[in-house]
């Protein structure tokens, strides 16, 4: 069984298609869902590139991250791949939702919400996994 992931961020920078790489090197998982760009023509551009469908390409994260958790065929697992200020807000709202994580290093700007992202990820019994 391949497990299915969703990428936020990724798109334009070399980063992103290392990480996409790497999740589906062994052929157990395959990326169906993203945010890859604020950007709306790079955005779409990306999901064209790496075959994701458009109905599971996503304005932003927080509607990715929304309408992944109510369908039935939900991401196992979602990649934070954006500016290293932002992962703090985006990991939160995946540990919200209730998705296992891997996050770019630095996982956090400060220590302080690296460790509260620990207790949430202990808490909801989730995967968080830095690159």
């Amino acid at each position: 069984m391949k497990l299915n992931f969703a990428m936020i961020g990724g798109g334009g920078g070399f980063i992103g298609n290392v990480h996409r790489t790497g999740a589906t090197i062994d052929n157990k998982a395959r990326l169906v869902a993203g945010c890859f760009s604020r950007n709306e023509d790079r955005n779409k551009e990306y999901a064209e590139l790496w075959d994701v469908s458009p109905e599971r390409t996503y304005k932003d994260y927080k509607e990715l991250i929304i309408s992944e958790s109510k369908r039935d065929d939900k991401v196992d697992f979602i990649v934070i791949v954006t500016p290293n200020i932002t992962h703090y807000e985006i990991a939160k709202m995946c540990l919200e939702y209730d998705f296992d994580i891997v996050c770019d290093k630095p996982v956090t700007i400060k220590l302080e919400d690296s460790l509260e992202l620990k207790k949430m990820e202990e808490k909801k019994d989730k995967l968080f996994g830095v690159t």
